[in-house]
């Protein structure tokens, strides 16, 4: 059951228009521990008004979470991130900082066509390939390098209409039918619902209401609810994930996680904070440079 909830959180975040920068990413979600999450907020059109060169981030609780300890982001003069240093922390297996390299390239039309992922002795890993088929198709191959040194590479196509709304996401696996994902949006152009074929997921319908002067947005899957907070200037405040697990399955009782943003006046990340009923806490602060 953790491995279904885990899939559809990953469908929530990958399967869907993109990041403002990232090829992925339709709804905020967490950002603690995923690279280029943040993007969702850090926009282009905020970094460059801002005048934004450099992204620093730091967060506390690494060592529990297992994730980056700090970030540095590079931005070019049209807002974008151009390069990222992740760092873990030190553990009793090492004295040294272990980091971890992304680099990010545009094509002439300012669009993102590869990603490079190294380590700290240069060795490439993984990169992401981005091929703009006509006005609306992208076709994204993400290549990993396995313990063999031989390459393995995944395929997913998106398909874009009019609008630039994602209408339709085909992931290609080998030795698996292809697994397909239909997006419609309603009258104000809001994603309404996604529907699955060949896959294991359902249909997820998206739910609107408004509390005050908050915008609320709800879904659910099995046994899984998402929650999502925006303010009146449209930024979202928080994300909740709540997961109740059924019996017989290898994890019991309800788990549940809230992730909250704060903002800038200049519309910046200032922190993220995340909280677990498990008792884990987190807080990702950010220091920016001109």
């Amino acid at each position: 059951m953790k491995t279904f909830f885990f899939l559809f959180l990953n469908a929530v975040i990958i399967s869907s228009a993109g990041y403002a920068q990232y090829p992925y990413g339709i709804m905020p979600g967490p950002v603690i521990g995923i690279a280029f999450a943040d993007t969702f907020f850090n926009t282009p059109q905020i970094l460059k008004k801002s005048g934004i060169k450099k992204v620093y981030t730091y967060q506390t609780a690494a060592e529990k979470l297992k994730s980056f300890k700090s970030e540095t982001s590079i931005i070019n003069r049209r807002g974008n991130v151009v390069s990222v240093t992740k760092c873990l922390p030190k553990n009793e297996h090492t004295d040294t900082t272990w980091c971890l390299f992304d680099t990010v390239l545009y094509d002439d039309q300012n669009r993102i066509r590869e990603l490079r992922f190294t380590d700290n002795k240069g060795y490439e890993y993984s990169r992401i390939l981005l091929e703009f088929i006509g006005e609306n198709e992208v076709k994204i191959s993400q290549i990993a390098k396995l313990q063999n040194k031989q390459w393995d590479t995944l395929v997913d196509h998106k398909y874009f209409n009019k609008k630039g709304q994602m209408v339709k996401y085909v992931q290609i696996r080998k030795d698996r039918p292809p697994e397909t994902s239909l997006y419609y949006y309603n009258a104000d152009g809001l994603l309404d619902s996604v529907q699955y074929k060949n896959s294991a997921l359902s249909t997820i319908v998206y739910k609107r209401s408004e509390k005050g002067k908050k915008k609320i947005i709800e879904a659910q899957i099995q046994n899984s609810k998402f929650k999502w907070v925006f303010n009146q200037s449209g930024q979202c405040t928080s994300f909740e994930v709540t997961t109740v697990y059924p019996p017989r399955s290898n994890y019991t009782g309800t788990i549940k996680s809230e992730t909250n943003y704060y903002y800038n006046p200049d519309g910046t990340l200032s922190k993220v904070s995340l909280k677990r009923s498990d008792k884990v806490k987190a807080t990702l602060y950010y220091t920016y440079s001109k």
